[in-house]
């Protein structure tokens, strides 16, 4: 939390409207209040057992949306071309005096408990859909982080110092820049890796042969390939 609050700290100050997306890790009081201090709204996904107060009742979302809300209580909302029953409510919850909490399930889904997915956003002028479009801006921030843990090694790594962690986190930028923007054209990260270890083992095949074309004894290739 207080590397977060650092972090967001380090902001520029929003010249408009701006906010800070997080995932459900960082519903802290803290992070939001230094987000309001440094002019940003947030917008975050909310885990369901946390507490609201929905006409003074004191309840955790997982239990309201099962006991209270039903079919005429919710909107139909279109977000990127997938339907979702969305719930507003605007009031306290634990840590934060007043922000929008918005409940939605998949239409196919709805009142499934598993399918809930609950959502703050410290903007209360913010229309439902607007907040939901908005958190979805963060699905391109998910996929990069499951890049850097399975093809980037960040999933793997030792380092417990600050120091080695930035220069680790300097490294992979550098290595996603160069999949995406550095190989002729711009392109996806995953083609870009695709074609870079293509053009790798095209060199290490292309290096095998030249030394098998001069006669290079394969004891001593071994040596040059390990």
């Amino acid at each position: 939390i207080d590397y977060a609050i650092e972090l967001i700290g380090g902001l520029p100050v929003p010249e408009t409207r701006s906010y800070v997306l997080t995932d459900s890790w960082y519903t802290n009081g803290k992070i939001i209040d230094a987000c309001a201090e440094r002019g940003y709204h947030f917008i975050e996904a909310l885990k369901t057992n946390r507490i609201i107060y929905p006409q003074g009742i004191h309840i955790g979302i997982a239990e309201f949306a099962a006991k209270y809300i039903e079919k005429p209580d919710v909107d139909l909302v279109t977000v990127n071309g997938s339907e979702y029953y969305v719930y507003r409510y605007e009031g306290k919850l634990n840590g934060v005096d007043n922000a929008v909490v918005l409940l939605s399930w998949p239409t196919t889904a709805f009142k499934n408990p598993k399918a809930l997915k609950a959502f703050i956003c410290t903007d209360t002028t913010l229309d439902t859909l607007t907040i939901l479009k908005y958190y979805g801006q963060r699905w391109c921030i998910e996929t990069f982080f499951g890049q850097s843990k399975d093809t980037l090694g960040f999933g793997k790594y030792q380092i417990r110092s600050i120091k080695g962690i930035e220069r680790l986190w300097t490294i992979m930028s550098l290595c996603h820049l160069l999949c995406t923007r550095g190989l002729g054209s711009n392109m996806s990260f995953g083609d870009g890796v695709r074609l870079l270890r293509k053009d790798i083992l095209r060199g290490r095949i292309s290096f095998i042969y030249q030394h098998a074309q001069n006669g290079t004894p394969i004891e001593i290739l071994y040596d040059l390939c390990s």
